[in-house]
Parts: structure tokens; C-alpha cells; sequence
């Protein structure tokens, strides 16, 4: 791997600021510039997990350009070697959130914000419901109002099971050449730290309605990447 210069950041106590650094990282080639300002989070009385939980996603939704650039290593390694206490497992826990809470679930931008307030330990129970449907906008509304206790009971009743991830239900696709996992498109189903291949999905159908329905079925069966 190519070394890189580490890059001084201002501390900016401003979601909006994670754009910016992502940017500059991307601009750059250089994910150390959003690490080192990850780190700086951790540093200060100042850390909003929902901003960590931003930047990560940030990182990992846009890794490809970070390969191109020459950085050899995976998402998950290249975190776990430049942040503070964040290792593989917790950088996608908070991507993961992200990803599912202020990405793509259905929601208004009022409640995004009204979200944004809470503490990262509620947001995090809300990952694997938001992502597979169970809980909507109205649950969701009322998560803004309860504490951890009352998210994890809401949840819990939601799903109709425990919210541990361990007994949770969750579906990858393999997004990259060279996984262990299988070749691109492969879709992985796990629960309780089992796992078993489902299928192959055409990841690059070359017809436009083809790639709005494979869409279609990632996000009504909530599929994520794994990358």
C-alpha cells in the first residue's frame, strides 16, 4: 500500500461538514483525510455518532474510487488500522445504520433531522427493522420520543423477535470481483452467525426497466452490499 501524509482537519461540530471532508478525501485519493477527521470526533466533547456513522457510510459507499486511486486495502482493514477504537465489525454497524435510517428509508427530511438528534446506541437498534420494512415513518416518528428501553421495545415487538443482530435476519450481495463470498452478484443470507448463498443476481443488466427492477428488488427485499 502506498503511504499516505495524514492531513490536519478542523473540528467542525457540523453533520453537513461530513460532505466536505468526504470530498476533499475523495478529491484527494486519500481516505486518511476523513479517518483523521473521524479521529478528531473521537477526540473532543463534540463527537455526534450520527456524524461518524455519516462518514463511514461515505467511506464505504464510495471505496471503489479509493482502489482507483490506489489504496490497497479493503474498507473494513484500512478503518480498523487508522481509527480510534472503530474496527471492522463497528464501521459497518454504524455504515449499516446510516445507510438504512437516512438513506433509504421512506421518510421525510423533517424526521431525518429530528433522527439525527438521538443517541447512536437507539439509532443502531433501528438498523435491521428500518432495513427490512418492519417499522415505517409513523414507528419512526414515535422512536424520536422514546428513549433506548422504548426503541429497543418497539423494535423488539416489530420484528417479533429479539433486535441482537445475532438473531437478526439479513441478506448481502457481493458487489466485487475476487470475494470469498462468490462472484459479483451472489446474494448471502445470514442469521446467528450461520450463512447460506441464495442466489446470483445480474448485477449489469444492459436494459434500463432491467436495472430499475433489480433495484426494485434490493430495496423491497432489503438487500445491502457487502463490499
Amino acid at each position: 500500500m502506498q503511504k499516505l501524509t495524514p492531513v490536519q482537519l478542523p473540528l467542525i461540530d457540523d453533520l453537513s461538514e461530513v460532505d466536505t471532508i468526504l470530498n476533499r478525501a475523495i478529491a484527494a485519493g486519500d481516505p486518511l483525510i476523513a479517518t483523521n477527521y473521524g479521529n478528531e470526533l473521537h477526540r473532543t466533547a463534540f463527537l455526534k455518532g450520527v456524524s461518524l456513522a455519516k462518514l463511514l457510510y461515505g467511506l464505504r459507499d464510495n471505496w471503489g474510487l479509493f482502489l482507483a486511486a490506489g489504496i490497497g486495502e479493503d474498507f473494513e482493514d484500512f478503518v480498523s488500522a487508522h481509527m480510534l477504537n472503530i474496527d471492522s465489525s463497528t464501521a459497518d454497524r454504524y455504515a449499516n445504520m446510516y445507510e438504512s435510517v437516512f438513506v433509504k428509508a421512506d421518510i421525510s427530511d423533517d424526521l431525518r433531522n429530528r433522527l439525527k438528534l438521538k443517541p447512536i446506541r437507539s439509532l443502531l437498534l433501528l438498523t435491521a427493522a428500518v432495513r427490512e420494512g418492519s417499522i415505517g415513518e409513523e414507528q419512526l416518528q414515535s422512536a424520536v420520543l422514546k428513549n433506548e428501553a422504548g426503541i429497543r421495545k418497539m423494535v423488539k415487538e416489530a420484528r417479533g423477535y429479539q433486535t441482537k443482530s445475532r438473531n437478526a435476519i439479513t441478506a448481502l450481495i457481493v458487489t466485487r470481483d475476487n470475494s470469498t463470498w462468490g462472484p459479483p452478484g451472489t446474494i448471502v443470507v445470514f442469521q446467528n452467525g450461520d450463512n447460506e448463498n441464495l442466489g446470483i443476481l445480474n448485477l449489469n443488466p444492459k436494459k434500463e426497466f432491467t436495472k430499475q427492477y433489480l433495484e426494485r428488488i434490493k430495496n423491497t427485499l432489503a438487500i445491502g452490499e457487502m463490499r
